[in-house]
């Protein structure tokens, strides 16, 4: 299906979800998305804490989402759902694919891909058959607080924390169905780590009490290849070349229109 203007806001946690996987730590999203809301000065509100087996669980699944800040050479593919409970129509299957050397970075999901180089910042949209380049922007990790900072904010959210078995897997839940921003979120990782399904469950905030009009985020990881690069889709001319001093559309490409920023 072609993407929506009103599908923008469910395309953006998949992104965080990529991040729990170490796949896509160039967007911002998962310490925000969890982060506790400052209260109204005008109220005093007693913050009741996770136990204190809870807390050693938050703590792990921190660290597991902060093992891979520092790798900058990396390839991973995987699969993405988005289920909008209130609306099928919303729904959404594909395929994802990030890749990154250094500052360089490729993004792939579904019919989009967003390329991050050293000359430039391409979108290519594939559905509108369109290209917007700009000017580069710096790939970096967005490393703002320790694993145990995060793991006390997300001590004080009031989630059900549980560590359980998942097949061959390792899963980690927080469930809280009255959260504002997000009822559940939960991992299965290997034994090395790595995590291979994250799920995040949120709620419509036009309609906080009704669970019927969620919305579902899925992520599976395929493969998860550290050192590894996908060169290819780091090339400039894949997307663009300069004909006659005039930036185009590369040959694959032929008949999109571009766009500069």
């Amino acid at each position: 299906m072609k993407l929506s203007a009103k599908y923008i806001k469910i395309l953006i946690p998949v992104g965080v979800l990529l991040i729990a996987s170490g796949a896509f730590a160039t967007i911002p999203g998962f310490r925000e998305w969890f982060r506790p809301r400052p209260p109204k000065k005008e109220k005093k509100i007693v913050i009741q804490e996770n136990s204190k087996e809870q807390k050693a669980i938050l703590s792990e699944l921190t660290k597991l989402l902060h093992a891979g800040d520092t790798i900058t050479y990396i390839t991973i593919a995987g699969t993405m759902d988005a289920q909008d409970l209130g609306d099928k129509d919303n729904n959404m299957q594909g395929d994802f694919c990030y890749t990154r050397q250094g500052n360089q970075g490729y993004y792939q999901l579904g019919d989009n891909e967003m390329i991050s180089l050293t000359d430039a910042y391409i979108v290519v949209a594939h559905d509108m058959k369109k290209i917007f380049v700009s000017e580069p922007k710096e790939v970096v990790n967005p490393v703002r607080m320790s694993p145990d900072m995060e793991a006390t904010f997300l001590s004080r959210e009031t989630y059900n924390v549980t560590r359980t078995a998942d097949g061959s897997l390792t899963q980690i839940s927080l469930v809280n169905n009255k959260h504002v921003s997000c009822r559940e979120y939960r991992v299965s990782f290997d034994s090395t780590g790595v995590i291979r399904r994250a799920v995040m469950r949120m709620p419509n905030p036009m309609e906080l009490e009704d669970m019927s009009k969620d919305k579902l985020l899925k992520v599976t990881v395929r493969s998860y290849e550290p050192g590894v690069v996908r060169q290819d889709l780091l090339r400039m001319d894949r997307y663009v070349t300069m004909t006659n001093g005039k930036l185009v559309p590369s040959g694959r490409l032929k008949g999109y229109e571009l766009i500069k920023d």
